[in-house]
């Protein structure tokens, strides 16, 4: 091993004789390594010293390579050729082009989106494509990673508990001033109750959270309720929430951040914490031990945590 260093010429340099070589030029060298056509002069004598040999002959504007030179670049190029593939081949099997997440519309713009910054900073080797969907996606279009509501076993697929739903009713602070009444539950049925509408939302695992469900679970009819107004999308439904239309049920990990600001608040106190609608991260199980899967899923634990201790404590 000590006599193959001492066989090696400067590595730096001969990279950099490899390049002017290709091109025939230490201009379009330096512009390719970005450094300065005097730095790639420096490499290339640095290289003509350590043989005792002449390897280009300079002309005004092009270079040519001799005899010795153009030995030294087949050899060269060969080499580090072979250094490219095999690199090429061990960042593959370590890593992805891009991790394509697929998540509901509704995390992505009110969950994800606001952290999406602060995961680029924590892990900017992290490419991330982001898809959003209506539904859980299906095992048949053979997605890489996905965060779920509800969880479809399959051979292929791994999946992590991330955290379990909690839903309440939400209104702005001027409304609740201006109707005091729903500050108890029988109150909230003389507003207009805000839905996300069953009729849209086609899911396979779960039935649908609207008003009918929540008031059921306290034992109370919604039938009898003064008018409720139906939403196909929940960012839609907080939209008529902010603009005072009514009172909307919402879900802790889509909202806390405006209630955290005071835009939002609770009316009452009664809240369902739905442990059997549970979310999960699923991934591709060939792909799970990637560094891309592993960061997504520690990250995604970690943003989560607040949730699933919740769900304990309730």
């Amino acid at each position: 091993m000590s006599n193959l260093r001492q066989l090696l010429p400067p590595l730096n340099a001969l990279r950099t004789f490899e390049a002017a070589a290709r091109h025939g030029s230490f201009k379009l060298a330096a512009e390719e390594l970005c450094v300065t056509q005097a730095a790639v002069s420096r490499q290339i004598q640095t290289l003509e010293d350590f043989y005792g040999l002449k390897l280009f002959l300079r002309g005004n504007r092009k270079v040519q390579l001799t005899r010795d030179g153009n030995a030294l670049y087949l050899a060269a190029s060969s080499a580090l050729q072979h250094i490219a593939t095999a690199s090429r081949e061990l960042l593959r099997r370590n890593s992805l082009d891009y991790l394509a997440l697929i998540t509901t519309t509704a995390f992505a713009q009110l969950w994800l989106m606001p952290r999406l910054k602060q995961l680029r900073v924590q892990h900017p080797e992290l490419q991330l494509h982001l898809i959003s969907t209506e539904g859980n996606p299906d095992y048949q279009e053979s997605f890489s990673a996905a965060v779920t509501l509800g969880l479809e076993e399959h051979p292929q697929y791994v999946a992590t508990y991330l955290f379990s739903e909690e839903i309440f009713p939400v209104c702005t602070p001027g409304f609740l001033e201006q109707h005091p009444q729903i500050s108890t539950l029988e109150g909230l049925k003389t507003v207009t109750l805000l839905n996300l509408s069953a009729s849209h939302w086609k899911a396979r695992l779960w039935a649908p959270v609207d008003w009918s469900f929540w008031l059921k679970r306290f034992g109370l009819d919604a039938s009898r309720c003064k008018e409720t107004m139906d939403f196909s999308h929940f960012s839609m439904l907080l939209d008529a929430v902010e603009e005072e239309v009514g009172v909307g049920l919402a879900w802790r990990h889509l909202v806390q951040p405006q209630l955290d600001a005071g835009k939002l608040v609770r009316p009452t106190n009664e809240t369902v914490l739905a442990d059997d609608r549970k979310h999960y991260f699923v991934c591709r199980r060939d792909l799970a031990g990637s560094m891309e899967m592993q960061i997504l899923r520690d990250w995604l634990l970690e943003q989560t945590r607040e949730l699933r201790e919740r769900s304990v404590k309730g």
